[in-house]
C-alpha cells in the first residue's frame, strides 16, 4: 500500500526554489538538444493529417492573441498555442522518450513554456488589468525550466511505471505535471503556488491508449491536452487558485486511485536530485513508436550479421516486453489512419526495414504505407511473442528469422539507437532536424535550414523568448511555400 509518508513535497519545493546554477551543465545540454529535437518535431508534424482541421478548430473560436503556432504564424491564446505546438510535435511520432518511464516529456513541456514565455513578453503589450507577473522570458530562463519540468514528469511516471494498467498513456497522466511545473517557473510561482498548480494539474490529468489501437487521430492530440492543461494549472495558480496538496498520501490521492495504493516513493521523496531522470530521455532516431526501434535496430543487426534476400524469409518471431507488446504487438491491418496503423506495428516496422532500411518521416505517409504491399506481404509473416514480463522496459526486443533454406538468424537489443548508452551523435541530430524541415511543406535553402538548426542550437543566448519565435517564424516567411 501507499507510503502515508511520501508527499509531493520535496519535488514541488525543489521545482519553485531551485535554480539554473544548481542544475549540472550536462543537465542544461541536455535540455538544449532535447528543445532543438522538440522544435524540428513540430516543424515536420505541421503537415501531419488533422493538423489544419485542429488549427482552424481553434481559430474559429478566437482568443486573444499571445501566442505563436509554430510554421503557420497564427496567434493564438497561450493553452491553443500551446495544445497545438504540442499535437503538431507528436504527431510524427519522432519527438523524445524516456525509455523506462514510457514518457513523452519535451514535446509537452516545450510547447508549455514557448506559449507561456510569449504571453509574458513586454512585447504582447498586455493591459494594466492583467494579473500576472510579465517581464521578457530569456532562453536561459527557460532551458533550466525544461529540464525541470522534465525531470518532473519523469520523476513522477518512473514512481508509478512498474504498477500502472498498460491501457494508461503515461504522457498525459505525468506532462500536465512537468508543464505545470515549468511554466510556474516562468510566473515566478511561490512554493504555495507551486503546490497549487501541482493539485490543479492532478485535476486534470487524463489519458488511456485506446486511441492508439483504434487508429486514430485522438492518439496525437492527447499530449497537447496535457501541454494546456499544464499551462493553465500555472497560470489559475499564480492568480490565486487554490488545489489539493496531498495528491499523493491523500485518500484520493494518485497511488489509491491509479496503482492500488503502490508507489516507488524515492522518486519523489528526493526532489529533483541530480536530475538524473532527464539524463536519461532518449532521442528518437526514427519516426515511429518508441517501442518498434529495438526491432528496426534488431533487423538492420541481423543484416549486418549476414547477407540476406528478404524475399527468402519464411517467417519470423518479435519478441517484446508487455508495454511494448501492448502498443506495436497487435495484428497488422490497414484502417482509418494508415500512419498509425504502420507507425504502431511491430510486425510492419520489421518488414519496412527489410526491404527499404531505417524507417523516414516519407515511409509513413498515408500513400506509402497503403502502397507498399510487398512491406504489407512481409509483416504478415512476423508474429510477435510477449516476454520479459516482470519489466516495464521498453527499449527491448529479439528477433528470430526463419530463412526458406531453413536457416536461423537472431538478434537481441537492449539499448536501441537514441538511448542514452548509444546516443545519436551530433551529425546524426542535424540529419535528423533536416529531414523534419523537409517534411514541413516549406522548401527551405540549404542555408536557411541551417540558419534554423544554429537559431534553435543558440536558444539560451536569446534575452526575450519572444524575438527567437519571431526569427525562427521569419525564416518560414522568406522561403518557398
Amino acid at each position: 500500500m501507499v507510503n502515508l509518508k511520501t508527499s509531493i513535497a520535496a519535488l514541488v519545493k525543489d521545482a519553485a526554489t531551485i535554480t539554473i546554477d544548481d542544475i549540472p551543465n550536462h543537465t542544461i545540454d541536455k535540455a538544449i538538444n532535447l528543445f532543438v529535437d522538440t522544435i524540428g518535431c513540430i516543424f515536420a508534424g505541421s503537415t501531419a493529417e488533422g493538423i489544419n482541421e485542429l488549427k482552424n478548430t481553434i481559430l474559429y473560436w478566437g482568443s486573444t492573441p499571445h501566442s505563436t503556432i509554430l510554421v503557420s504564424g497564427e496567434k493564438t491564446s497561450a493553452p491553443s498555442a500551446a495544445l497545438i505546438n504540442s499535437v503538431m510535435g507528436h504527431a510524427r511520432d519522432f519527438d523524445d522518450t524516456h525509455d523506462l518511464a514510457a514518457n513523452h516529456g519535451s514535446v509537452v513541456i516545450v510547447p508549455a513554456l514557448l506559449a507561456t514565455a510569449e504571453a509574458c513578453s513586454p512585447q504582447n503589450k498586455t493591459p494594466k488589468t492583467n494579473p500576472f507577473h510579465t517581464e521578457q522570458v530569456s532562453g536561459k530562463t527557460m532551458i533550466a525550466a525544461l529540464a525541470v519540468g522534465l525531470e518532473v514528469t519523469n520523476r513522477l511516471a518512473m514512481a508509478f511505471a512498474p504498477y500502472l494498467h498498460a491501457g494508461w498513456l503515461p504522457t498525459t497522466l505525468w506532462g500536465p505535471f512537468g508543464a505545470a511545473a515549468a511554466c510556474g517557473r516562468i510566473l515566478h510561482l511561490n512554493i504555495e503556488q507551486m503546490h497549487n498548480a501541482f493539485g490543479l494539474a492532478y485535476s486534470q490529468i487524463h489519458g488511456n491508449r485506446q486511441a492508439l489501437l483504434d487508429g486514430a487521430l485522438a492518439k496525437r492530440i492527447q499530449p497537447g491536452f496535457s501541454a494546456a492543461s499544464g499551462l493553465q494549472s500555472a497560470f489559475f495558480a499564480a492568480n490565486g487558485i487554490t488545489a489539493a496538496h496531498n495528491i499523493i498520501s491523500g485518500n484520493f490521492g494518485i497511488p489509491i486511485l491509479y496503482t492500488e495504493g503502490k508507489i516507488d516513493g524515492c522518486y519523489i521523496d528526493t526532489g529533483l536530485g541530480s536530475f538524473e531522470e532527464t539524463m536519461n530521455i532518449s532521442i528518437k532516431p526514427y519516426p515511429s513508436c518508441r517501442c518498434t526501434h529495438a526491432v528496426v535496430d534488431a533487423v538492420m543487426d541481423i543484416k549486418k550479421q549476414q547477407m540476406i534476400s528478404w524475399q527468402d524469409i519464411e517467417g519470423g518471431e518479435i519478441f517484446l516486453p508487455p508495454n511494448s507488446m501492448a502498443q506495436i504487438g497487435q495484428p497488422f491491418s490497414i484502417r482509418g489512419n494508415p500512419t498509425v496503423d504502420a507507425q504502431f506495428s511491430a510486425q510492419y516496422v520489421a518488414a519496412l526495414t527489410f526491404i527499404h532500411g531505417t524507417p523516414r518521416i516519407a515511409d509513413f505517409h498515408t500513400d506509402s504505407v497503403i502502397s507498399r504491399k510487398d512491406i504489407i506481404r512481409l509483416a504478415s509473416l512476423f508474429t510477435p511473442i510477449e516476454f520479459e514480463r516482470n519489466t516495464v522496459e521498453i527499449g527491448l526486443a529479439e528477433l528470430t528469422i526463419s530463412m526458406k533454406n531453413g536457416q536461423q538468424l537472431h538478434s537481441r537489443i537492449e539499448n536501441p539507437k537514441g538511448s542514452p548508452k548509444n546516443p545519436l551523435c551530433i551529425e546524426e541530430q542535424e540529419m535528423k532536424f533536416m529531414d523534419c524541415l523537409d517534411n514541413s511543406g516549406i522548401t527551405y535553402s540549404n542555408k536557411i535550414k541551417h540558419l534554423l538548426l544554429n537559431t534553435t542550437r543558440d536558444i539560451i543566448n536569446y534575452d526575450d523568448i519572444a524575438q527567437f519565435v519571431n526569427l525562427i517564424q521569419s525564416f518560414a516567411e522568406d522561403a518557398d511555400t
